[in-house]
């Protein structure tokens, strides 16, 4: 679409997001440029509390019960906490990288004042360290291990943040939703390193100090927060009541607690609907809501009924949201569809799982919230140890082809299919409408390339979300949405007509972002056998003449080695051979990119043609079959693949 004016994206903006949404938002702006929001948040030295009392609500975990939910990956947790001792972790649970707590100016300025981390690089990099998920390692190895070693690392790091991040100076606290994950992932490890030595008085009125600091900050800017109403709003009403339960003793605690639980609640009622689907269509955002849930959970588990603390609505709406990630997931690797925005947010690492692994989240919500457990035993449930909810249920329960009326899922024993289907109702993540994941022996084979990067140079600043990257259709190169900002799409490509025949194993759905230049788009996906899927999509001409569209159906494939024979793309996967056939009464173009680069076809490949990325800043190779048709509507294509049986 054409790119919309200033005052075009203002208008549309009111209308498609809302008064209360742009209007908070505009009010946080005023905020910052009147100096109202730096002369509530003061920098000054995060110095230690006159009293060393820190009330820690989490249960110890035994010897014993941790060794059993560890067992055979004892290794693993060492290795990655003598990682973090020599300075080292898996930022965004990727490759290894520093634990770098500094800003690059110091002392550092006011948080509202530019910083090089936010003009010169991506600030994710430098906020992930900041957010203190490493410490949960650190403490979940000296509970088992009890080695020392451990437990002062941490401490001196804590040590080390606060000398060089006075409170509310520099980049490390311009989020106030990084400042409640650095709160809630600090005092998590400090409950647990409690019996050590390193434990000392004067490093308890630290954290006095510190959490105190941080909580305060929260408050000024919950507006922008509300305006955003997503993960940001959640987490920040996390950490209040965090703050508000540790320190009950504080002047400002029954505001933070007041402030935290109604932000929640509200939070929850506004983001998941009905069904269970979340506002920010993204299954690692989704994840991230309910580890937010979960945490609230656990903070009150002193209570007798987290009734107390959820509404009655919001504990609705938190089972429909576990029923959604569980229809989501696969059963046998615990990896989901790389749904939307994927920045490796994970802030309860609370197990030996690959950061891609939802069985974790999944069986700690489900015990929690639906009262189920979703798997068997496993090195998932030390997640569900740490959070007190491990005993809520005993029996494992199945995974039907559809567990939720949100999921288009079709299944089989080996293979299984999602046809991304919304319609909106707050800002989508990706232009993914009718995108289609297809999943084989427990990993995807055709699949969604993720995010990457937020904030780069070009190609590359959060270029993933385009329609030309996910398998369904593009039309005349255009994107369905218009596209106002890095991550703002206006002008939303709506899913309606959607239909299941569950006898014909048959999902349907049609989109209208391609209405306003005359195209109709409608997708059916089949599994008319065990071993075979079909994708049919319908292209129709729309209150116009008829006239020649470029039409651009792409595939995103896992990195197999492969041959073509005509339409017929052919990949070698340990299971045997796998066939993708390209039917349609047109002629069209076929070509093949692999890694940004052209490897079948004629002409160069985009630089963003052939990735896919599994978290934020990592980008692996992925095949991108593109087919091309210039023609007249309509136009039907078959994609047809054969998996081996």
């Amino acid at each position: 679409m054409d790119e919309p004016r200033h005052w075009q994206v203002q208008l549309k903006s009111l209308f498609q997001l809302g008064l209360e949404q742009t209007g908070l938002y505009g009010l946080y702006q005023f905020g910052l440029k009147t100096g109202q929001i730096a002369r509530q948040t003061p920098v000054h030295p995060i110095r230690p509390a006159e009293s060393a009392e820190v009330y820690f609500p989490w249960q110890p975990v035994s010897h014993a019960d941790l060794a059993a939910v560890l067992k055979g990956t004892e290794e693993a947790l060492r290795l990655e906490a003598e990682a973090i001792v020599s300075g080292s972790f898996r930022g965004f649970g990727g490759p290894l990288c520093p634990i770098q707590l500094r800003p690059a100016v110091t002392p550092p300025a006011h948080w509202t004042k530019p910083t090089p981390e936010s003009t010169q690089q991506d600030i994710k990099f430098f906020w992930e360290p900041a957010r203190f998920g490493w410490a949960l390692t650190l403490a979940r190895a000296f509970a088992f291990f009890g080695d020392e070693r451990y437990a002062r690392t941490f401490w001196e790091r804590l040590e080390e943040f606060t000398v060089f991040n006075p409170a509310n100076a520099g980049p490390n606290w311009a989020s106030a939703q990084e400042v409640a994950i650095r709160l809630m992932s600090v005092a998590f490890a400090a409950s647990l390193l409690r019996s050590s030595s390193q434990s000392t008085p004067e490093r308890l009125r630290l954290l006095r100090g510190f959490i105190a600091a941080h909580a305060e900050r929260i408050p000024a800017t919950l507006g922008y927060s509300q305006a955003q109403n997503n993960n940001h709003l959640l987490a920040e009403a996390a950490g209040l009541c965090t703050a508000a339960v540790l320190l009950p003793d504080h002047p400002a605690s029954r505001q933070w607690c007041a402030l935290g639980q109604a932000n929640f609640n509200r939070g929850i009622l506004k983001q998941v609907a009905l069904d269970g689907t979340y506002a920010q269509y993204s299954t690692n955002y989704h994840r991230v809501m309910l580890h937010c849930a979960l945490w609230i959970a656990a903070l009150y588990a002193d209570k007798k009924s987290i009734r107390v603390i959820f509404t009655a609505q919001a504990l609705a709406r938190l089972s429909a949201a576990v029923s959604w990630l569980g229809a989501q997931t696969d059963p046998v690797s615990g990896l989901a569809p790389n749904y939307g925005h994927n920045d490796g947010a994970n802030f309860l690492p609370l197990s030996t799982c690959a950061y891609e692994d939802f069985r974790p989240t999944l069986q700690a919500a489900g015990c929690i919230f639906s009262e189920n457990r979703y798997f068997p035993t496993g090195p998932w449930d030390e997640t569900g140890l740490w959070l007190g909810c491990s005993k809520k249920a005993d029996a494992a329960v199945s995974h039907p082809s559809q567990v939720n009326p949100a999921v288009l899922r079709l299944s089989n024993p080996d293979s299984w299919a999602i046809l991304r289907a919304n319609h909106f109702h707050s800002r989508p993540a990706h232009a993914d409408q009718l995108h289609v994941d297809l999943w084989f022996k427990g990993q995807p084979l055709a699949l969604d390339a993720g995010t990457y990067l937020y904030n780069a140079p070009a190609p590359w600043e959060n270029a993933l979300t385009s329609a030309a990257v996910h398998n369904s259709v593009q039309i005349d190169d255009l994107e369905p949405m218009t596209r106002a900002g890095r991550f703002l799409w206006l002008d939303w490509d709506q899913a309606a007509g959607i239909h299941r025949v569950e006898a014909a194993a048959e999902i349907s759905a049609r989109r209208d972002g391609y209405r306003r230049i005359g195209v109709g788009h409608e997708r059916r996906l089949l599994n008319p056998s065990g071993h075979e899927w079909r994708i049919i999509d319908r292209l129709t001409p729309v209150g116009r003449k008829p006239k020649e569209h470029k039409v651009a159906l792409h595939w995103l494939i896992a990195d197999l080695p492969w041959s073509l024979a005509g339409n017929t793309l052919r990949l070698e996967h340990p299971a045997g051979s796998i066939r993708l056939s390209i039917d349609c009464q047109a002629p069209g173009i076929l070509t093949l990119d692999r890694a940004g680069e052209r490897v079948f076809g004629a002409g160069s490949a985009a630089p963003i043609s052939g990735w896919v990325s599994p978290t934020y800043g990592v980008r692996e190779p992925a095949l991108s079959l593109n087919m091309i048709w210039n023609t007249k509507l309509p136009l039907e294509i078959v994609s047809r693949w054969q998996l081996p049986g």
